[in-house]
């Protein structure tokens, strides 16, 4: 009865049209790139910040539990599926507005709809010198959704969630709030500092249930004058330690910038190039290159950002000398016509074909893991920017995997000089009988021996929510009483980043 009265009023306020409960609209949405078992009440799509509120006061009213989702984009960790059943999906992908942007002070101010992709052409639109960070996933992912995953791209201002301000976020009770100086109307430095004054808020709703963001300041970098990349392999292992050192040191000098240097094994660039090799593996796997090639390659991809010329062959010459005698080929390229501005990627979709990995069908040209039964368990790791730690943890991954008998898809990015990030994915067929259960036990075991090893994921899919170690201190503690108090119905993505076990 509850939920019958909640979605006529949730009818009464955003249209029939943006209130949706049958089976082919819910059912797609219940479903993930891993098994999933919750179920989805029905989806409400809000197009401007007063019409959340007024959903979030329905769900307070009915009691019903709301679980907000940007434009559904969070593959491999979830996809759109809620952690828990039993609740209503509020999806804010029709507020797509871009609010805000300044050339000069490098920022734009975003919704939650807006995606790479729309972000990209709104710059091209206006001659913009501006950039932004490419992102690994699918170029219609949300800015905003990214960001407070705490997702990471390549390039300046790599770190989105590092670089963002002056969030508009609604509460589970339906109030709003603005964080940092935009909490004063007059305030002409809200777009462009942090921090504010007094207490920061920001922190609070990243990777958390306590509110619905539903604008946001994102900063940008500007174009370089001079752009270069440069890629290297190396063949042999031993030497991967001392590679990864030299890494550190040359981003810790700033002779490349951070978020702007990154490796990936070879069944990592294997996977994006094409499918699983099914005939030279005669229908079995997994596929292992070392046993077929004698070698595991590496492969390291940087980006240099220079103001000039002279800048760019000074940084070159410096990065030859520290990998000297360490890789097996080095290569730079540059990215620059006389009289024009140096060229870069636009966002694309050539990283979805790596989760069609094991798939049998001809990747298709709309691509959509969860609607074409593609497995992909990510596994986000945060390692210290030490050769032997990252030398351990890849150890550790690869050894599980491989006993699984998965191939180990794994990326390292240099997102500062103090630490690493490591992406390992399982890949496989969600239609191979057995496969589901097999690649989540292999991520269960590969989180478990990483966290006992001190690395502890940055991200987790909705399975994982209480797979982490207990608590060393209070903190458990104060998230319940933060949570209580700005939630006291509960009704906010229930289960989601706020490590209920550790609630006394």
């Amino acid at each position: 009865m509850k939920v019958s009265q909640a979605l006529e009023a949730w009818v009464n306020i955003l249209g029939s049209e943006n209130v949706l409960t049958s089976e082919v609209e819910v059912t797609p949405r219940e479903k993930a790139t891993f098994a999933t078992t919750q179920k989805i009440i029905g989806v409400i799509k809000p197009s401007n910040r007063q019409e959340v509120q007024t959903s979030v006061k329905i769900a307070n009213q009915y009691k019903i539990t709301i679980y907000p989702i940007s434009c559904g984009k969070n593959w491999g960790l979830g996809s759109r599926v809620p952690v828990q059943s039993n609740s209503i999906i509020i999806d804010l992908s029709r507020m797509n507005q871009i609010i805000d942007y300044s050339e000069k002070l490098a920022y734009v101010t975003v919704e939650p709809g807006v995606t790479f992709r729309q972000l990209y052409e709104y710059l091209q639109q206006h001659n913009s010198n501006l950039l932004v960070s490419e992102i690994g996933g699918s170029p219609e992912a949300s800015l905003i959704g990214n960001a407070l995953e705490r997702g990471d791209g390549a390039g300046p201002c790599g770190d989105r969630s590092a670089n963002s301000c002056a969030l508009e976020v609604v509460l589970p009770t339906g109030e709003f709030i603005q964080t940092g100086f935009r909490h004063f109307a007059q305030a002409k430095t809200a777009s462009i500092y942090k921090w504010g004054v007094g207490p920061c808020l920001d922190g609070l709703f990243s990777q958390s249930n306590l509110g619905i963001v539903t604008q946001m300041t994102l900063f940008l970098a500007p174009k370089p004058n001079y752009f270069q990349t440069f890629f290297c392999t190396i063949n042999q292992l031993e030497y991967l330690e001392k590679l990864l050192d030299n890494i550190q040191n040359l981003i810790s000098q700033g002779v490349i910038n951070e978020n702007c240097f990154c490796f990936w094994n070879c069944y990592k660039f294997l996977a994006i190039q094409g499918r699983y090799p099914w005939k030279i593996m005669k229908g079995k796997t997994p596929f292992s290159l070392k046993e077929l090639k004698g070698v595991e390659p590496w492969l390291g991809r940087g980006e240099l950002y220079s103001a000039n010329y002279d800048l760019g062959l000074a940084k070159q010459k410096i990065i030859e000398k520290f990998l000297a005698g360490l890789v097996d080929q080095l290569e730079f390229q540059e990215h620059n016509q006389p009289g024009k501005e140096p060229s870069f990627t636009p966002p694309n979709d050539e990283n979805i074909k790596s989760t069609y990995w094991r798939k049998k069908i001809k990747v298709p040209a709309q691509r959509d893991p969860d609607r074409d039964n593609c497995g992909v368990i990510w596994l986000c790791l945060i390692l210290p920017f030490e050769g032997k730690d990252i030398i351990t943890a890849l150890k550790i991954t690869e050894a599980i995997f491989k006993h699984y008998q998965f191939e180990p898809n794994i990326a390292l990015n240099c997102q500062t000089s103090r630490h690493i990030n490591l992406f390992a994915a399982i890949m496989y067929d969600r239609e191979v009988l057995g496969e589901d259960e097999r690649a989540m036990e292999c991520h269960d075991e590969t989180l478990h021996a990483l966290t006992e090893a001190g690395y502890i994921p940055y991200r987790l899919g909705i399975q994982s929510m209480d797979a982490l170690p207990p608590f060393q201190d209070d903190s458990g503690q104060l998230i319940k009483t933060i949570k209580k108090g700005l939630d006291p119905n509960d009704i906010l993505a229930p289960g989601r980043y706020d490590f209920r076990r550790e609630w006394n």
